[in-house]
């Protein structure tokens, strides 16, 4: 008589906090998406649908929801930290990298929207990629817009990062960069992290201090423009600008 040996059981374990009706669901979303667009989406399952591209077997909408719970939009969670979104349950590296990633492909569009564009007449394309860049960032940072001698855009470049707060500039930092790109003229650009956008004193101090530096190479400051959540100022608009 012979004795059967036991098999061992190959299949693999199940997986914690699958979802097993995902496929239909996620089905359901894509098609919803195809056919109708983001605008169908509410503010979750933006984000439900965004990340059953990075996890393919987990139910995403107790994370989406987790997440707008702790930040309060989805444009705040795709500009937190990575390792910030790391810290929330059922976000590992991958997940959070790609929330990130829509961010910076975002801001890479307006980019080249704006890159080697008039940017006189294309100003709102201007004012949508800075904020796309700086609205949501907690600390104040500086950039400066580089242009050519029929202001179109040559590039950029990060000039300071500072506390929520304060961001100290250094004018020969900024005269470099224009320099190095052989520009016309520049933009100062700053953000204004949880507050408005009204000029400080010492945003007009520095205004001040980078046109003076400007005018002595030739390289003249066209504007200075403050980016605040939802709304960006020209400097330049104002009587105090110097002349």
């Amino acid at each position: 008589m012979t004795q059967s040996t036991p098999q061992s059981d190959s299949s693999p374990p199940p997986r914690a906090n699958t979802a097993p009706d995902s496929s239909g669901h996620r089905g359901r979303l894509l098609e919803k998406y195809a056919e109708r667009g983001i605008l169908a989406f509410s503010d979750y399952e933006v984000l439900e649908f965004l990340l059953t591209f990075a996890l393919p077997r987990i139910d995403t909408k107790p994370i989406a929801k987790d997440l707008l719970k702790k930040y309060g939009t989805v444009s705040a969670v795709i500009n937190a930290p990575i390792h910030e979104l790391c810290e929330v349950k059922g976000v590992g590296r991958r997940s959070a990298v790609l929330l990130n990633l829509v961010k910076d492909i975002t801001a890479y569009c307006l980019k080249e929207r704006i890159v080697e564009k008039p940017i006189i007449v294309r100003r709102g394309d201007v004012e949508d990629y800075l904020r796309s860049k700086l609205s949501e960032r907690r600390d104040e940072c500086v950039i400066a817009l580089y242009l050519d001698n029929g202001n179109r855009v040559l590039g950029d470049e990060v000039i300071a990062d500072g506390t929520v707060n304060r961001c100290v500039i250094f004018p020969r930092k900024v005269m470099e960069g224009a320099m190095k790109h052989s520009a016309a003229s520049f933009i100062l650009v700053h953000n204004h992290p949880g507050g408005t956008a009204a000029a400080s004193e010492e945003d007009w101090k520095t205004t001040e201090r980078l046109h003076s530096a400007g005018m002595q190479i030739d390289i003249p400051m066209l504007d200075h423009i403050i980016v605040s959540k939802d709304k960006t100022v020209s400097l330049r608009e104002f009587k105090r600008w110097p002349t």
